[in-house]
């Protein structure tokens, strides 16, 4: 997580050097502390600052280009210029596949729209993802220590497909939508910890972002009612999971 976080937090302050848009008495090969963080505070996020006061050391590399893939820059190319955002800023018309506003103008009043909607239909994923048996954990970070684990959880299954803007697998760019989908994604089962096992979440977002049907649920498995048993007649406590469908 740390080499994540660091390299994310890397390339946001290369871009704003390159930029221009803010200057820092830094360069590559520094670290930043808690006892020099001055010098990159008008480049990093308030979260970013609350880690690195709590000890979280940041090396600050040289920044690089990171390339689209080839797909999703001629889908750009072929694309975006009849791509128009909607008066109100909610929707985008004729988007095909690709980024839908790859040429960004800072004078532009929609121009915070436009990035969010270009985060929307980034490069990855752009089709089908799946992912199986995968864990995480959660705790407190310390004050200058490490993240205390409170919780560990082993995931079994995260798949998602998206409708619109495919470029991979078939069909493509879009598939049969009838229901306007842009994404449906499946979490299921939790198989640990033990007091969670076979929860799951489901959830899908609509192309129309004003659809009140966008969101999720949890579905949570029925548990049995603990029984008291005796010696001569044993008696057990069982968990099922509740079936879920599979996006698509």
């Amino acid at each position: 997580m740390r080499t994540r976080t660091g390299l994310a937090a890397a390339l946001a302050i290369g871009g704003a050097l390159l930029a221009g848009g803010a200057r820092a008495d830094v360069v590559p090969g520094d670290k930043i502390t808690d006892q020099n963080m001055d010098k990159v505070k008008d480049l990093i996020s308030p979260g970013m600052e609350w880690c690195i006061k709590r000890g979280f050391p940041m090396t600050i590399v040289a920044p690089r280009r990171i390339e689209w893939p080839r797909a999703y820059k001629e889908a750009t190319e072929k694309y975006s210029a009849q791509v128009k955002l909607a008066p109100d800023g909610l929707s985008v018309q004729n988007f095909i596949a690709g980024q839908p506003f790859p040429d960004l103008d800072p004078k532009d009043p929609q121009i915070a729209l436009k990035v969010m909607w270009d985060y929307e239909y980034k490069f990855n994923p752009t089709d089908d993802l799946d992912l199986r048996n995968f864990d995480a954990d959660t705790g407190a970070v310390a004050d200058h220590g490490p993240m205390s684990i409170e919780r560990h959880f082993l995931l079994d299954h995260l798949r998602s497909q998206f409708w619109t803007g495919r470029l991979y697998v078939d069909p493509k760019p879009d598939k049969p939508n009838p229901n306007g989908y842009r994404s449906q994604l499946g979490l299921y089962p939790v198989l640990e910890p033990f007091d969670l096992k076979g929860v799951g979440a489901v959830g899908q977002r609509y192309i129309d972002s004003t659809c009140r049907h966008c969101g999720g649920s949890v579905a949570c498995p029925p548990r049995s009612a603990p029984t008291r048993s005796s010696a001569r007649t044993p008696t057990s406590t069982a968990t099922t999971a509740t079936p879920a469908t599979s996006p698509g």
